[in-house]
């Protein structure tokens, strides 16, 4: 994947329009516990986001799609079939669960680029050259010739790994981006949301389902939750986007650390 041309992207973007298209409200572990039509089918793996995927591609390339969103006519094949891939990817990442395996890969990755790089002497160590930097000029100076030295094989190869991965990681970061936002947004939006997922707890009482994490609303400390959530699931996502994209460093993640502070003085 090459995570700078116009394909992908077009894609990411809709990705992003359609990774929660039809969304019901209730979270996978409720669509499991429920046995719903949709955990079934999709065999209780990433139920919502296997769902969100099948109806944007239905609606895009397959039966759901009419004359007048058929944003794809003229397009080639293989062209198409690239957005469906980075559209799978991306909408799949979006699943939480996936979290510590996604960080995971990413940090590894980073890891690798930066060792080949220093390798081939392509990183400036006295300036903490970003991993952006590098994979901008990477993608800029690879050639394809034959008999090129290992080494850049490599580190072209790496940064191209990374790149895909980074598509996807970003829709993941921008699924969670509520505590990133600037001014009173994740304040309002935070305290939205807890009045689905305590909906979702009604739901689980009346119909004799366990009671998911978060949803219980006699129990469930609204400030307390969100500063777990922020400094355990967004904020580390944000710092590691930020050691890639330096503006996500400087601009994003201040941010968090406000509502860190807004959400800590709402304890008491």
């Amino acid at each position: 994947i090459r995570w700078e041309d116009s394909i992908t992207i077009f894609s990411l973007l809709l990705a992003a329009a359609f990774h929660d298209v039809c969304h019901p409200g209730t979270s996978n572990l409720f669509q499991q516990n429920a046995q719903t039509s949709i955990a079934v089918k999709y065999e209780n793996t990433s139920i919502l986001e296997n769902m969100h995927l099948a109806v944007g591609l239905s609606l895009l390339f397959g039966e759901g799609i009419q004359d007048e969103w058929d944003i794809f006519d003229g397009w080639i094949n293989d062209d198409k079939v690239r957005v469906q891939e980075i559209m799978k990817e991306s909408i799949l990442k979006t699943d939480i669960s996936h979290q510590s395996e996604l960080l995971g890969d990413l940090e590894l990755l980073i890891e690798q680029v930066h060792t080949v790089a220093k390798e081939n002497n392509r990183y400036n160590a006295e300036i903490d050259e970003p991993i952006l930097s590098i994979l901008a000029q990477t993608f800029h100076e690879a050639k394809s010739v034959e008999g090129e030295d290992l080494t850049k094989t490599e580190l072209e190869g790496k940064c191209n790994q990374l790149a895909g991965l980074l598509v996807g990681f970003i829709l993941h970061g921008a699924d969670i981006s509520n505590p990133a936002k600037s001014g009173d947004l994740p304040i309002h939006w935070g305290s939205r949301v807890f009045d689905e997922f305590f909906e979702q707890g009604d739901k689980e009482k009346e119909m004799g389902l366990p009671i998911s994490p978060l949803c219980d609303r006699g129990t469930v400390k609204l400030p307390e939750s969100q500063v777990n959530f922020i400094k355990y699931v967004a904020l580390p996502t944000y710092e590691l986007l930020g050691s890639v994209i330096p503006r996500v460093k400087k601009e994003v993640v201040p941010n968090m650390s406000r509502t860190i502070e807004y959400w800590e003085g709402e304890k008491n």
